[in-house]
């Protein structure tokens, strides 16, 4: 478990730590204080600074160019993960933690030149072009990652394809949009649930918004426009089953966020608004369902939210739950300290009370 967190030029924050993290993590801060931005750094701490994290940390954020070539689709440059948002020799940016997973730091560097294309190019010497530098743990020599011109990453060097060739060693972790999951992301997880036979935990979780649902299903081959087809709900048997599209936003998040809590056994699981979509009278419930799961599945959860409603809600579990205190924190982001306020959960009960405003 992440009890610190540190990060050095990582986009907005210069310097910042988070101390006294717990099984589950909600932050909170008005935004463009950073809480998006924790979650990418935990993701990119766990990974030991793949860079494929990096840029499905743009893909996410829309932080993309238009290549002159436009038939190979947008390209995502990396300037905007580091402060200042440049590209240039020495820029750097680092992640750490005092809790065994060490801390990944990548530097920019000047990476090796290519073969001149034409004879103005000998004439004048060619470009060295960037590259990531990454170093992760002990690694004291770290692994180099070219950038293409734009400051994306460059899929075609050798280092990439062997990173995408390798299966990933870090522990399981799940990243959940404040726009869920998309649909194929859902199915995948759904298969994995059904291998391991806990399909009936995922219904049981659903019934919170539903209390009649009675099944699950995923139609195979089913293609996914708009992100919902292929989800069928089952009600009453001999009924037919109904695309989960009808139902609202509120249950295709809480689908999202039961697959993902299975998904995150023994790993991390990452939210962006957790309560996007859900009506404040099930907060308690939704909470309930997030912390035991972290419990009992040895899952460390980060979130975020701008809602009064969740903060009230996780307040009200922990008034019932006094064997859940240990395990759940409030941090609260604020760009100008140069760390986090953490509020354990008599803080967050007594808030609650007495109507004090921890956001």
């Amino acid at each position: 478990m992440i009890r610190t967190l540190s990060l050095e030029n990582y986009r907005g924050f210069e310097e910042y730590q988070l101390r006294e993290l717990s099984a589950v993590n909600l932050l909170v801060g008005p935004n463009n204080c950073g809480k998006t931005s924790v979650l990418e750094a935990v993701q990119l701490l766990v990974s030991r600074g793949d860079p494929r994290v990096l840029f499905e940390s743009a893909r996410r954020r829309l932080e993309s160019s238009i290549r002159e070539d436009r038939r190979r689709g947008p390209a995502y440059p990396l300037h905007h993960h580091f402060h200042g948002h440049t590209l240039e020799p020495g820029v750097h940016l680092g992640v750490s933690s005092s809790d065994g997973f060490g801390r990944v730091r990548i530097h920019i560097v000047e990476g090796e030149p290519g073969e001149p294309e034409d004879l103005f190019e000998v004439l004048s010497g060619t470009v060295r072009p960037l590259a990531l530098l990454i170093r992760a743990g002990n690694d004291k020599d770290g692994t180099e990652f070219p950038l293409a011109e734009d400051g994306s990453v460059d899929w075609r060097s050798p280092a990439m394809r062997r990173a995408a060739a390798e299966r990933p060693k870090w522990p399981p972790l799940q990243f959940v949009t404040a726009d869920s999951l998309h649909a194929r992301e859902m199915a995948g997880t759904w298969n994995y649930v059904i291998h391991h036979g806990r399909e009936s935990e995922v219904v049981e979780a659903m019934r919170i918004l539903q209390e009649d649902l009675q099944s699950i299903q995923f139609l195979a081959g089913e293609p996914t426009v708009g992100g919902s087809d292929g989800i069928l709900l089952g009600f009453q048997p001999g009924t037919p089953r109904v695309p989960i599209g009808s139902h609202g936003d509120g249950m295709r998040r809480l689908l999202a966020l039961s697959l993902s809590l299975v998904r995150a056994a023994e790993g991390f699981l990452l939210v962006d608004e957790i309560d996007t979509g859900l009506h404040w009278t099930v907060m308690e419930e939704m909470w309930n369902l997030v912390v035991d799961a972290a419990v009992k599945s040895s899952i460390q959860v980060f979130a975020t939210t701008h809602s009064l409603d969740s903060i009230i809600g996780l307040a009200a579990l922990l008034k019932k739950r006094s064997d859940l205190a240990e395990a759940v924190s409030v941090q609260k982001i604020e760009r100008q300290l140069d760390r986090s306020v953490s509020f354990s959960a008599a803080d967050i009960i007594t808030a609650a009370d007495l109507s004090i405003e921890l956001r």
